[in-house]
């Protein structure tokens, strides 16, 4: 009986040994749980904050992209204001110039007038940066001329211009308009009589 005992008495004290260590597991269980759901917590939280931060940014350059729209707008609309406030003073000399042609008799006054009107666009052209492209007696440039006939001739040198039929115009530098002109041809260069022709440059 003794032995019976003793041996229950060792089973139970085993026992009462082996609870402790169970809540010490679920308490690390516990500990451990807690601890991603806090992970998870604030994981949410800075994504949250990641997605207000990218709505921000979003509404940001969305405004950015409509205010660079209307200042482009702006611009475009308004980029020729300056030119067209020096052209009413020009435009308002015609007007004069017309008025007073009516009342005169003489035509050299409407001949002073349109000189002056003539000499006033000039002027508010080239301050925009609008010059004449040279070309009468000029090399030909195929950059800035535009070659609409030839004339074989020995007078002068090859590719030289004779003829101008419209004026050539550059812009600050950049070519808006090409010259249109009539260059000429060494009769050597062409199996042609030696008289002279006039050919279309196609």
């Amino acid at each position: 009986m003794k032995t019976s005992e003793n041996n229950n008495k060792e089973d139970g004290g085993e026992t009462e040994l082996e609870l402790p260590e169970a809540q010490e597991e679920i308490t690390e269980t516990e500990t451990t749980e807690e601890k991603l759901e806090k992970e998870l917590s604030i994981a949410k939280k800075k994504l949250e904050e990641e997605k207000d931060r990218c709505l921000r940014l979003n509404a940001e350059f969305d405004n950015l992209r409509k205010r660079n729209i209307k200042e482009r707008d702006e611009f475009i609309k308004y980029a020729n204001e300056k030119l067209i406030q020096e052209f009413i003073d020009v435009f308002e000399s015609l007007e004069r110039g017309i008025e007073n042609a009516k009342k005169a008799d003489n035509k050299d006054k409407l001949i002073e007038g349109m000189e002056l009107v003539y000499k006033q666009f000039k002027v508010v052209l080239e301050k925009n940066g609008l010059v004449p492209i040279k070309a009468l007696g000029e090399k030909f440039d195929h950059r800035k001329h535009e070659a609409m006939m030839q004339t074989l001739t020995d007078e002068q040198e090859e590719d030289t211009i004779l003829e101008e039929f419209a004026k050539g115009y550059m812009l600050n530098g950049k070519v808006i308009r090409y010259s249109k002109v009539r260059v000429s041809k060494r009769k050597g260069s062409e199996k042609e009589p030696d008289t002279e022709i006039e050919n279309e440059v196609k």
